[in-house]
């Protein structure tokens, strides 16, 4: 969803833009069957082609429409020498999650936002748009747990950033970044100084309506961070054979012993801690960058953990650089131990 808007002197207009509905049109037209409830698709008969559709959307055609509208609903357009200059106002990127039945969501949807309002941290939430955090920035989070009439909605605000997350029909999960302020998100772009230089740098998203497709992929890149950090409080069969074998000692190829993780030891649960911090989930880590968050940890004894966490197949190693990322079976397990200490062990020590 778009508002977009153009100044012409002291004279201002706003255009509402929603683009599902575009979609249900180009789907007719491709002859793609779906089924729409509200604003949104309870299914498609093929989502591979009807997101290429929604890939290929024309800023070209959207901009001709746009001075279509002014020039019939603004009296003073057709007498202004230059064409307009259409800014972005306000925008919207959701990505939704479909689901076969209404009977898998709503339980499942219920214990991601009760588990969301409690895990989710101040850095987290920086992360997700791929942003670090400062003392300075602390202050523009916030978190709101809201009732609704159809169920629940959890928001992350970043300032005129936010990030939501809400059930639909009961049968859509839907993530959906929201900003008045594009200039929010950077990317790799040309800039042109004052001096008559250019030059390709990291720079904030120009307010141009021609900056949609470069917003749009910061906002998805957005979404899937949270959904995938989401995805790890999920329950799977296998999770006690995986607590047992990382809980054990292992071997690695020099048939050297190390000793399995332990949730409840304090340098194990702060290196765990460490690592799921939210720049590490999008930049990786390293020795040097966890150094600054293990008060009194020497790069030596960093190391050696690393090298279990390694063996223990926890973290994975990035060829040729010295960054790791956490494994699939990593992020489970961290995020289990977290949920362990500040939903069982600490509410039991208070009560006793």
């Amino acid at each position: 969803m778009l508002f977009a808007y153009s100044n012409l002197g002291a004279i201002s207009f706003t255009i509402l833009f929603q683009r599902s509905r575009l979609a249900a049109t180009a789907h007719e037209k491709k002859g793609i069957a779906y089924r729409k409830a509200d604003n949104c698709f309870l299914h498609i008969s093929d989502f591979k082609r009807a997101q290429s559709l929604v890939d290929a959307f024309n800023v070209k055609a959207l901009h001709r429409r746009l001075d279509q509208l002014a020039a019939r609903f603004v009296v003073v357009h057709g007498r202004w020498g230059r064409g307009l200059h259409w800014s972005i106002y306000q925008a919207e990127w959701a990505t939704d999650v479909v689901f076969k039945s209404s009977r898998i969501l709503p339980g499942l949807y219920e214990e991601l936002v009760r588990t969301a309002a409690v895990e989710i941290k101040c850095s987290d939430i920086y992360g997700f748009p791929g942003r670090r955090l400062s003392e300075k920035s602390a202050s523009q989070v916030s978190n709101r747990l809201q009732t609704l009439i159809e169920g629940a909605r959890i928001k992350h605000s970043l300032g005129k950033t936010s990030i939501k997350m809400y059930d639909k029909q009961a049968r859509v999960l839907r993530i959906e970044t929201t900003t008045s302020d594009v200039s929010f998100f950077k990317h790799h772009r040309e800039v042109r100084h004052r001096d008559g230089s250019r030059e390709m740098k990291h720079a904030p998203v120009r307010k141009t309506i021609y900056s949609l497709g470069a917003l749009a992929e910061q906002m998805q890149a957005c979404n899937k961070r949270y959904l995938s950090f989401i995805s790890q409080w999920r329950d799977h069969s296998g999770e006690r054979t995986d607590l047992r074998r990382i809980t054990g000692s292992v071997k690695d190829d020099k048939k050297r012993s190390y000793r399995g993780i332990n949730l409840f030891q304090s340098d194990d649960l702060s290196f765990m801690i460490a690592m799921l911090r939210g720049e590490h989930q999008i930049a990786g880590f390293s020795n040097r960058s966890l150094q600054p968050h293990l008060t009194g940890w020497n790069p030596q004894k960093i190391g050696r953990v690393l090298k279990r966490f390694r063996v223990l197949r926890l973290i994975k190693h990035v060829g040729r650089t010295y960054k790791y990322y956490l494994s699939a079976l990593g992020k489970k397990v961290l995020v289990a131990a977290l949920q362990l200490k500040e939903r069982v062990v600490l509410p039991t020590m208070a009560a006793a």
